[in-house]
């Protein structure tokens, strides 16, 4: 089994990275299974990856550490026994260790399960200082297992931008080859065979401590213009010091179901295809959880949709 890693940092892009390469059928969907972690008790990202060609296996909770990383291990057992896949897709959380996947993955349970395993790092480069201002011992451990790392969201950054934040990966580590790209878009057989080896992940794990969120599912219909402004209070602070918001709603609007995402300071709102209940996660530090609920009983539409 083929094993890829899709990590980055909050709201680099990661999810919408692994939807370009189903839209590209960069791999058979049915012979691949997607394990999404991510850092709230309600996950968002398995049902923005629930396509219906592939299987979507959630784990919740945090990063892939510690205690949770006997259910990462269990769960993967618990895949190939099931799916038999030919492709295993991990998305860890952004704040979850590189390190701990690849130690997770070596357990002598799953380690004879898997052929190969591939690293990949989105960054958005317009976050990047952020986080090495925020911990650069953990930005050096991400960045120096990675086989692949991809600036992602480049069509928005400065040529100088991109040209310092280049110079400063290739410094952290020189192996690994750097990709410019826009929405997640990169092609394996472009770099499949130019990429070094993954470095030994022996050791302790540097971890992103302090992050906290609020998550929760949604059943009830929302206004959209209230989201809006809801979000735009999320990017100002209102909330909190607001990393990253990822939500599904069924808004008042045509086409019923939005999607709308904060990160990099930006809001970005989709119509989404989504038949299941609402939800949202919210990540960060110092988080008002009471205030995010007052908020989205506010927004709630009170009379029922048809």
């Amino acid at each position: 089994m083929l094993v890829d890693i899709i990590g980055g940092f909050l709201g680099s892009g990661k999810t919408t990275a692994i939807l370009h390469q189903f839209t590209e059928k960069s791999f058979d969907p049915g012979r691949t299974v997607i394990l999404v972690n991510e850092f709230g008790e309600v996950g968002v990202d398995g049902v923005l990856l629930d396509t219906g060609e592939s299987s979507v296996r959630e784990l919740p909770s945090g990063c892939i550490c510690c205690s949770l990383k006997a259910d990462f291990v269990e769960q993967v057992e618990d895949i190939v026994n099931t799916f038999a896949p030919e492709r295993l897709v991990v998305e860890p959380s952004g704040v979850a260790a590189m390190r701990d996947i690849l130690q997770a993955l070596s357990h002598e349970r799953i380690a004879h399960l898997i052929d190969t395993v591939r690293t990949v790092l989105i960054l958005d480069p317009d976050d990047h200082d952020w986080f090495v201002e925020m911990s650069d011992t953990f930005v050096d451990s991400q960045v120096g297992l990675a086989q692949l790392i991809l600036l992602n969201k480049a069509d928005l950054a400065t040529p100088e931008l991109l040209a310092s934040v280049t110079a400063d990966l290739e410094k952290r580590n020189p192996h690994a080859v750097v990709l410019p790209t826009s929405h997640g878009r990169f092609s394996w057989e472009q770099v499949e065979g130019i990429l070094p080896p993954i470095p030994s992940a022996a050791g302790e794990s540097a971890r992103l401590d302090g992050f906290e969120s609020f998550s929760a599912e949604l059943p009830d219909a929302y206004d959209l213009d209230s989201l809006r402004g809801f979000y735009a209070g999320l990017a100002d602070g209102t909330y909190g010091n607001v990393a990253r918001a990822k939500g599904v709603f069924r808004t008042d609007s045509e086409g019923g179901f939005h999607r709308l995402d904060l990160a990099g300071r930006r809001v970005h709102e989709t119509p989404w295809p989504s038949t299941v209940p609402g939800r949202i996660n919210v990540i960060g530090r110092g988080i008002d959880a009471d205030a995010i609920r007052e908020a989205l009983i506010t927004a709630e539409v009170s009379s029922p949709i048809a």
